[in-house]
């Protein structure tokens, strides 16, 4: 204890005369031509500086820690930048770009909100800074926990981090870096959805992120739910600097820094991360072993001809084991039974160039993208026997994207038009075996499709009445060869209008409309028969949606914003899957395919509800968002009526509280209470017979009562503490994360499983031969899972 003590001491000593400087330039968003003049300052206080006749600026001889810049020039909207970082072992390199003033008023400095806010997105918009995705409660460093404690969003069970956006389905998600579209954010991630169970983008890299939940700008497509736009740091100029972290699960090191001394123009960052997780895994006797890796990196280039390329890369490798030594108890027997093995890996290599002229930017975005799926089951995971297969899926699927946009101010009118291509390619190879009346067959398919797909888009926006009232009016239409219908550039119009108004300095009054288009799955596209047909082929559409959002919104002097909206979304064209009698829209949230059957696109959806949100950036040490949401989502069945979806959450309230104290200490809390999802009970009759049971393992839903069943209330409280030390050379941060600390567990509609024995075998019902006896299970979300980690930069 002695000896703790002493190390505590020392290295408070040690960091008691460190002091952080935090540099940059300042340029125009739309030129990138530098601000001389402009003026920084801290928040709240009368420390400052201005920018030189170049843009650049310093603020030097601060103490380490948090703080807010206010960046303000004449005929420019002020910008608020929050939580920007100052160490004292480095320099901290922030370019700020500002936004012109789309009227001409070159002598008045435009108050703005803090907030992000433009007129394509005036509301649906939340910003989230890597410092709050870092300290997140509950949270882990991972994107998608954080996320889930927006307005709007809800998720499923506790151990996925599906993103269910104001009662859309999770495949209704769309992620972009930099401008450079990725297919998922998530390890082990489900086919055919964007969900998974944890987040593979590493917070090191993140500047920010701006996470939409309606009001879609034109110049992004194939998205009926949200879009999270990843902005990504750029590499230091000045030196090579390196971070380590160590936690619970995962270890992982980012590098940074120029790759010349002599000619800094051109910097990396880079990063690779391993989880150990599986090695905890085998110490609780769980019988599944996880195992993923990741890495990225990203390169910028900064020419002299007022151009910039970008370049990155992001790719994740996952395995899923089955640890077969824990086969003891019923729960770790039937696990066992159904789980698959799978390998899983993916990547997205993409460009950016960027070219400024007097009176905008051109961008051109080339990327290609690329991921492959091997799924297997053997029956009693006879892995080395051929014969015991029960099914193998395989699966290719790669795209190749090119866009184009140009961004120009002219006449007070803010343009953005461009066009995109992607050709598409998507493999998939299937082996069942599929129980039948009199036992079984194994049924076998093989399918590939070839898309080239095409997009055309506009956006004009203006203010009017001194910057009190904003609109903008956007067109985009969407391709693909896949039939005509979807060729037919017509059928896919894509109009959207937005307006805000200012009815006192911080209120504001929203509006958006739009309608969206998304394409069905790929696993849906590519689905073909016995015969080799493509059968979907002449029966899908593109999914349209038809939004409306309304709101309000109120900003404070101390950084805190109160929001309300309500929104309406009208789906039309889903596909039904025809085997089962359901609308694809109520899949997506569990491990493995979805929606490679036979489907057609008869099923309409709505979505409805309202959200309020009370948001604190940092102010005099505290943070925080509370918010609470109420959605109904409802698809048609198969009678064509309406019922709820599996997304119809209802009741979601979420609240996260933190405060930084002195020492640089810091303590977060977050509560989150949601009302149960629906759930569709099981077909005891059909899953009981012998046939079926040995084919799969688990018990068969009865979607003739689709829905149903709805699970009980849930919550979870989550606590974070973190400690940091700065030093001249190096900085230390010390974290201990738990996860739902009071260990509350949700009671979910009970597991239907077969009966064994003693000794592990199962049951024949001995009143019927052809079944086995069944049983129910306690079925529980929710565990305690504390996670201590450290962070060391140099």
């Amino acid at each position: 204890m002695r000896s703790i003590l002493v190390i505590g001491l020392l290295l408070m000593y040690l960091g008691a005369w460190a002091q952080g400087t935090i540099t940059g330039k300042v340029t125009d968003e739309l030129t990138n031509e530098p601000i001389p003049f402009a003026n920084i300052i801290i928040q709240n206080t009368t420390t400052g500086t201005i920018t030189d006749i170049d843009g650049n600026y310093t603020l030097a001889n601060l103490e380490p820690g948090l703080y807010n810049l206010q960046v303000s020039f004449l005929g420019y909207q002020t910008k608020t930048l929050f939580e920007i970082q100052a160490y004292a072992n480095k320099k901290t390199q922030l370019n700020i770009a500002l936004v012109q003033s789309s009227e001409s008023l070159e002598e008045v400095v435009i108050k703005e909100s803090p907030y992000t806010k433009t007129a394509e997105s005036p509301l649906s918009v939340k910003t989230v800074s890597a410092n709050e995705i870092e300290r997140y409660p509950g949270g882990n460093r991972d994107i998608s926990r954080v996320i889930q404690s927006l307005p709007g969003v809800s998720t499923g069970v506790s151990f996925r981090n599906d993103i269910i956006v104001r009662g859309g389905s999770p495949n209704e998600n769309r992620f972009f870096i930099d401008g450079i579209e990725i297919p998922s954010i998530n390890h082990f991630s489900t086919q055919g959805a964007s969900g998974g169970s944890n987040g593979f983008i590493n917070v090191d890299f993140i500047k920010e992120v701006d996470f939409y939940s309606g009001a879609f700008p034109a110049n992004r497509g194939n998205t009926l739910s949200s879009i999270m736009e990843f902005g990504f740091k750029e590499g230091r100029n000045d030196r090579i600097a390196s971070r380590f972290t160590l936690g619970a699960t995962e270890a992982g090191l980012s590098l940074e820094g120029p790759f010349s001394k002599k000619k800094n123009n051109t910097t990396f960052i880079a990063s690779y991360r391993r989880s150990y997780q599986q090695l905890l895994f085998k110490v609780l006797a769980l019988p599944f072993l996880p195992l993923y890796n990741d890495a990225q990196f990203k390169i910028k280039t900064s020419f002299k001809n007022k151009s910039e390329l970008i370049v990155l890369g992001i790719g994740a490798y996952d395995k899923f084991k089955l640890n077969l030594d824990a086969n003891e108890t019923e729960d770790q027997q039937y696990l066992l039974g159904f789980l698959p093995y799978f390998n899983q890996w993916n990547y997205t290599v993409g460009a950016r160039y960027r070219k400024f002229t007097d009176k905008g930017n051109y961008i051109l975005v080339a990327s290609r993208t690329q991921q492959n799926n091997d799924n297997f089951k053997y029956r009693d995971n006879q892995n080395d026997n051929p014969d015991a297969l029960l099914f193998r899926l395989t699966s290719n699927d790669s795209e190749n994207k090119l866009r184009y946009e140009h961004n120009m101010l002219v006449g007070g009118f803010k343009l953005n038009f461009g066009a995109g291509y992607e050709f598409a390619q998507y493999e998939i190879n299937s082996t069942a075996v599929v129980p039948t009346e009199g036992g079984e067959i194994q049924v076998s398919y093989n399918s590939s499709i070839n898309q080239h797909k095409g997009a055309m888009f506009g956006q004009a926006s203006r203010s009017f009445f001194n910057n009190r009232l904003s609109l903008s009016l956007g067109l985009r239409t969407d391709i693909n060869s896949y039939n005509s219908r979807m060729a037919n550039p017509l059928r896919q119009l894509s109009p959207r209008f937005s307006a805000s108004y200012t009815l006192l300095p911080g209120w504001n009054i929203n509006f958006n409309t739009g309608r969206y288009y998304q394409l069905p799955p790929n696993t849906t596209l590519s689905y073909r028969d016995a015969q080799g047909t493509l059968t979907n082929q002449n029966t899908l559409n593109y999914i349209g949606n038809t939004q409306f959002v309304v709101g309000t919104d109120y900003t404070t002097q101390s950084n805190t914003k109160v929001s309300i909206e309500a929104f309406l979304k009208l789906y039309d064209n889903y596909p039904f899957l025809l085997d089962d009698s359901i609308s694809l829209a109520n899949l997506g949230a569990d491990y493995g395919v979805v929606g490679d059957a036979p489907a057609n696109s008869n099923s309409d959806g709505r979505a409805y509800g309202f959200e309020v949100s009370v948001q604190q950036k940092l102010f005099k040490g505290f943070f925080g968002i509370a918010s609470y949401t109420f959605a109904i989502s409802e698809f048609t069945d198969k009678n064509g009526e309406y019922s709820y979806s599996s997304w119809d959450r209802r009741h979601v309230f979420s609240i996260a509280l933190g405060k930084k104290f002195k020492k640089n200490w810091d303590i977060g809390l977050r509560y989150g209470l949601a009302s149960g999802n629906p759930f569709t009970p099981f077909d005891a009759a059909t899953s009981s017979l012998i046939n079926v049971w040995d084919v799969n393992g688990q018990a068969l839903l009865d979607f003739n009562q689709l829905n149903e069943g709805r699970n009980p209330l849930g919550q979870q409280l989550d606590v974070r503490v973190d400690k940091r030390w700065y030093f001249k050379k190096w900085s230390l941060n010390l974290y201990l994360d738990i996860r739902n600390i009071a260990n509350s567990a949700a009671q979910l509609n009970p597991t239907l499983i077969a009966a064994r024995d003693d000794s592990g075998n199962l049951i024949v019902d001995p009143n019927d031969p052809t079944r086995y006896q069944m049983k129910t299970i306690p079925n529980e979300d929710g565990l305690i899972l504390p996670s201590i980690g450290i962070v060391i930069e140099l």
